[in-house]
C-alpha cells in the first residue's frame, strides 16, 4: 500500500480538479488504490474517475485493460466476433449497417475454460461520434473488456472502459474545491444554451488538436460568466473521457 502515499499535495490537488473531479477524500484514496492495483498512471491519464449519479466510476481506456492482463502473464490469446439480428457469429463485420452484438472471448493460460464477453450494441450505443462512424470497433471493444474482466478479476474488477459508460447517464461534477454555497443561485441568462454547445464541440471532436483548442474556450466562457464553475468542471471531465476515447481510436 506504499504508493498510496507517494502523491504530494500538489499532485493530489490535480488529481482532485482534473482527473478525479468531485471525489471525495474516501474516494480518493479508493481511486488511489485503484491505481496501485492497476498499475496505471492517472498523470498519463491512464486511469482517471468520474462521478456519475454521485457515484464514483474508475474508467480506463482498452489498451490500459490489455497492458493489465498482459502484465499478469496468463493471458493467453483473444478472439472476437460479431452478429446481425439472425444471431449468426461473424469474425468480420462487413454489414453497413451496426452489428446488432459482439462477442470477444479470452484465454487465460492454466484455465480449463475460455472467458466470454457478449455486448449488445443497443446496451451500449452512444448514438454519437465514434459511435455511429466506427460503430462495430467500438461494440468490439465493449466486449473485449467484459470478457477481460471475467478473466482477470482480481487485476481489473471495478474498472471500466470510456466505450462501456458513453451511454450512461450525463456525467455529474460537484468539485471538492468549490462548496455547493458558493455557486450561484441561479444560473447566468444563457448558460444552459453555451453549456449544450460545449458539450455538442467536445463530442464532435475527431483530434486532439480539435480537443485542444476547447479549453481555451471554455475558460473564455467562464470568465464571461456564460457558464458556471459546476458546468465548467463537467464539461472538463467530459474532455478527459473524449481525449481517451480518440487516443484509443488511433492505438487500435
Amino acid at each position: 500500500m506504499s504508493n498510496l502515499t507517494t502523491w504530494t499535495p500538489e499532485q493530489t490537488q490535480l488529481i482532485s480538479s482534473t482527473i478525479a473531479p468531485g471525489c471525495s477524500g474516501d474516494e480518493l484514496k479508493l481511486f488511489a488504490y485503484a491505481c496501485q492495483r492497476t498499475g496505471l498512471d492517472p498523470f498519463s491519464k491512464q486511469i482517471y474517475a468520474i462521478k456519475r449519479g454521485g457515484k464514483m466510476t474508475i474508467q480506463a481506456g482498452i489498451d490500459g485493460l490489455r497492458a493489465i492482463a498482459e502484465r499478469t502473464g496468463q493471458l493467453d490469446g483473444s478472439e472476437t466476433y460479431w452478429c446481425g439480428a439472425d444471431g449468426a457469429w461473424q469474425d468480420v463485420w462487413l454489414a453497413d449497417k451496426p452489428p446488432a452484438a459482439a462477442k470477444t472471448i479470452i484465454y487465460r493460460k492454466g484455465s480449463s475454460h475460455a472467458f466470454i464477453g457478449v455486448a449488445r450494441f443497443a446496451d451500449y450505443n452512444a448514438g454519437q461520434g465514434l459511435w455511429s462512424k466506427m460503430p462495430a470497433a467500438m461494440i468490439a471493444k465493449c466486449s473485449e473488456a467484459l470478457a477481460l474482466r471475467k478473466a482477470f478479476p482480481a487485476n481489473l474488477s471495478g474498472v471500466y472502459t470510456t466505450d462501456e459508460m458513453e451511454q450512461a447517464e450525463e456525467v455529474t461534477v460537484t468539485p471538492v474545491a468549490a462548496p455547493k454555497a458558493a455557486l450561484p443561485a441561479a444560473a447566468p441568462k444563457g448558460t444552459s444554451a453555451t453549456f449544450t454547445a460545449g458539450k455538442a464541440a467536445i463530442s464532435k471532436a475527431q483530434t486532439l488538436d480539435e480537443l485542444a483548442a476547447i479549453p481555451a474556450k471554455m475558460a473564455a466562457r467562464l470568465a464571461a460568466g456564460d457558464i458556471t464553475q459546476d458546468q465548467h468542471d463537467q464539461l472538463l471531465a467530459l474532455m478527459v473521457e473524449r481525449e481517451s476515447a480518440i487516443t484509443d481510436l488511433f492505438e487500435d
